[in-house]
């Protein structure tokens, strides 16, 4: 039973955040403790910046912004 609770809270999250890989404003820093940033909101933390973002206001990202080169169909 409690498998199951853990899972549905899982798939909750993971259609709660946005997948940074696929932001063209995600650069990874060589900082040990602040290793993903992004450009648009202009910070660096220890966690995806969607999660940050999530964590902080209680909604998605609204600067997620699909990579070029994932817009012509190529993926990486």
């Amino acid at each position: 039973m409690n498998t199951t609770k853990n899972n549905e809270v899982k798939s909750q999250l993971s259609a709660q955040h946005v997948n940074c890989f696929r932001c063209e404003y995600l650069f990874i820093t060589h900082e040990k403790n602040k290793r993903y940033g992004c450009k648009k909101f202009g910070f660096k933390g220890p966690y995806f910046p969607s999660i940050t973002v999530f964590s902080t206001t209680g909604t998605k990202c609204a600067y997620f912004t699909l990579k070029k080169r994932l817009k012509n169909g190529k993926s990486y």
